[in-house]
């Protein structure tokens, strides 16, 4: 009912009296009214959806409706409702220069995203799309995920699917791309995103290939990230193909994986 997010149940909580306390808060006739028309998406209202900002707030029913109040705020305010429908011209040129892919399911029936941020370039990707749209792209893709890829991946294993597997190539990574002005701007805002507004839907990130000059920018993002969401991440260097190999192969299947990282 809850799917993986049923496990982080503390001792004592009854999960189904905190989760229908939140739904009656948010959504009962008594209680705030959240700030967008966007309260009419069923998947605002599923079960898995709402726990997901209870897991977020240790399943503290007053900071979950906080949380879930400003989501509806946020989500008013950026125009989610046209941004997941409306064309975007920019796409083709974000997929040039800012490399990154769902590519097939881990042996959870997961999503994998990949992203190769060593890859990105940034002055030619700034010259031809703004900031905005390109956390507009992002902010788009990650509501997809929800609305869609999950319950795909959920249909396809007849069991609730609620998180992805990211991995995430630093091959070619550079001090340039690194202290990017614009690039640490929107790798703030994208985590601060994820943090905020879709909460537990990583199950595991793997980083490989991760080089010497990661370490400023993991000094830069490790502060923004909660311990719950630090736990999920494992770190491998540039010179541990093997074991980052093995590692990915515990989490999915050869034929689902990409032979860059030891799939066929």
């Amino acid at each position: 009912m809850y799917g993986t997010n049923l496990k982080t149940v503390p001792p004592g909580v009854n999960a189904a009296e905190r989760l229908e306390a939140v739904r009656q808060r948010v959504f009962g006739p008594e209680g705030p009214k959240p700030g967008s028309a966007e309260e009419s998406v069923a998947y605002l209202r599923c079960e898995h959806m709402l726990v997901r900002f209870l897991v977020a707030r240790q399943w503290d029913v007053d900071k979950a409706v906080a949380m879930l109040q400003e989501h509806y705020i946020w989500l008013a305010q950026t125009k989610m409702a046209s941004l997941i429908l409306d064309p975007f011209p920019e796409e083709a040129t974000i997929k040039r220069y800012y490399p990154q892919a769902y590519h097939g399911t881990d042996k959870l029936g997961r999503p994998i995203y990949i992203e190769r941020p060593g890859y990105i370039d940034m002055p030619r990707l700034l010259q031809s799309v703004s900031d905005k749209r390109i956390l507009e792209y992002v902010y788009a893709q990650t509501e997809q995920q929800i609305r869609r890829r999950l319950p795909a991946c959920s249909l396809a294993l007849g069991q609730v699917v609620d998180k992805s597997l990211n991995i995430m190539d630093l091959d070619g990574l550079s001090f340039r791309v690194v202290t990017h002005t614009t690039a640490r701007k929107v790798v703030k805002d994208v985590v601060s995103m994820l943090q905020n507004h879709y909460p537990e839907c990583s199950g595991r990130m793997i980083i490989i290939n991760a080089p010497k000059v990661f370490s400023i920018a993991w000094s830069f993002i490790k502060p923004m990230l909660d311990d719950r969401t630090v736990a999920k991440i494992s770190i491998f260097g540039a010179d541990q193909r093997e074991t980052w190999v093995n590692a990915l192969l515990e989490l999915v299947d050869a034929d689902q994986l990409p032979a860059l990282f030891g799939g066929r």
